[in-house]
């Protein structure tokens, strides 16, 4: 449950409160601490959030399950699977044409 801060109407006072989410915004349980009025603004107020591995952090940087792990580690990996796909490939090792559009064609001798 979110922690909200209210101010009273009649006598000012600002006051949290745990309370869930209304929808309608009248959070009808919710008091005046001081004067029991049930009279209140519902301020709007910072709010919080944690991750569970932030960068920068013990986890994020270990050896064994940090960054700089995953990438060298796994880099070896990731250049086989490269090379199969690249050997197993209908299209070939350069699935796109080479681009040149200065030493022939529509462009010929233009600087775009």
């Amino acid at each position: 449950m979110p922690i909200y801060e209210f101010q009273c109407k009649d006598c000012d006072l600002i006051y949290e409160e745990l309370v869930s989410f209304d929808k309608t915004g009248k959070y009808k349980g919710v008091v005046c601490p001081k004067c029991e009025s049930k009279k209140k603004f519902k301020l709007v107020s910072n709010s919080n959030f944690a991750f569970s591995n932030p960068e920068g952090t013990d986890r994020w940087n270990s050896d064994s399950q940090g960054h700089d792990y995953r990438f060298k580690y796994n880099l070896p990996n990731a250049k086989e699977e490269r090379k199969m796909a690249e050997k197993t490939s209908k299209v070939g090792k350069k699935p796109y044409r080479d681009i040149d559009d200065i030493s022939h064609g529509r462009y010929f001798g233009e600087v775009k």
